[in-house]
């Protein structure tokens, strides 16, 4: 009797092993595709609010926020996601910089991240950031904060404890290092790439480039006619540029988060960098 319970608890036990190794194990894969989509704000607290893994990021203004927002919410400044350097502006930071700004707000690569901002510009940008660094799972709140309290759900005007976010820091490397382009890797690849200039405003052009101002539509047809319209389509390798990051990951999130464009990268340096270099322009 004393040996089969003996052998009753080992089995127990490796059972138990097993499938702590495999939970253990699928927490340690990154997905090459993470999970994006718009959400309203009932749809997101029935569906993932009470996730243990879930995090709400709010992008208003510190004062809005402090006044009131979503429970549990953290604010975030997108702005903390460039910097100015070299006479470039809004430049997104070098990887380590970015990884250690994200982790500090509390943001991990595993788990469902919902985002709100009065300004959906903003979401889009951090979106676009979040995503080349493979967060699982991504959501902008479509009916915003104002939504949220519409629908009488938790608020709070209490500021929320971060726990530090994780991000393993080889595989986010090369996630970065394959979307975010220096100067000398444009100049070596641009020949098989098309090339894409972003800005609300008349920049300086490197040849051959084609010029867009940020554009979006909740349609993805009429937004994909859009950019289609200037012959900028998916199955064109697209390296995008501009004179301000912040216009340029915009447009990166519409064409690699929105309407999974499978390769678009960006050029960091940007039109500023390439004229400090002296190279030709239009």
């Amino acid at each position: 009797m004393k040996r089969f319970i003996l052998v009753l608890f080992l089995v127990m036990g490796f059972i138990l092993l097993l499938v702590a190794s495999k939970n253990m194990f699928s927490k340690n894969i990154i997905s090459n595709k993470p999970v994006f989509n718009f959400i309203e704000s009932k749809d997101f607290y029935e569906n993932y609010y009470n996730e243990p893994d879930s995090f709400i990021l709010d992008l208003r203004n510190y004062k809005d926020y402090k006044k009131s927002h979503i429970s549990r919410a953290v604010h975030f400044d997108v702005n903390s996601l460039f910097e100015t350097y070299e006479g470039i502006p809004r430049k997104i930071k070098q990887v380590d910089s970015l990884i250690y700004t994200l982790s500090n707000a509390g943001i991990s690569v595993y788990g469902t991240v919902g985002i709100y901002s009065d300004v959906l510009e903003d979401a889009f940008v951090l979106t676009g950031i979040l995503n080349l660094l493979r967060v699982e799972k991504v959501y902008i709140i479509k009916d915003k904060f104002e939504g949220w309290v519409k629908n009488k759900l938790p608020v709070s005007n209490k500021v929320s404890i971060v726990q530090k976010g994780y991000f393993p820091y080889k595989i986010s490397v090369s996630f970065y290092d394959s979307v975010i382009w220096s100067l000398d890797k444009v100049y070596k690849n641009m020949d098989n790439y098309s090339l894409v200039a972003v800005s609300e405003n008349k920049i300086p052009l490197i040849a051959k480039s084609i010029f867009v101002k940020p554009k979006f539509d909740f349609d993805r047809y009429v937004l994909g006619s859009y950019y289609n319209s200037y012959d900028i389509s998916r199955d064109k390798r697209i390296i995008l540029y501009g004179d301000d990051n912040y216009e340029v990951l915009q447009v990166y999130f519409v064409l690699k988060v929105f309407l999974e464009y499978p390769n678009v990268v960006i050029f960091n340096g940007g039109i500023s960098e390439w004229v400090a270099r002296n190279l030709t322009t239009n």
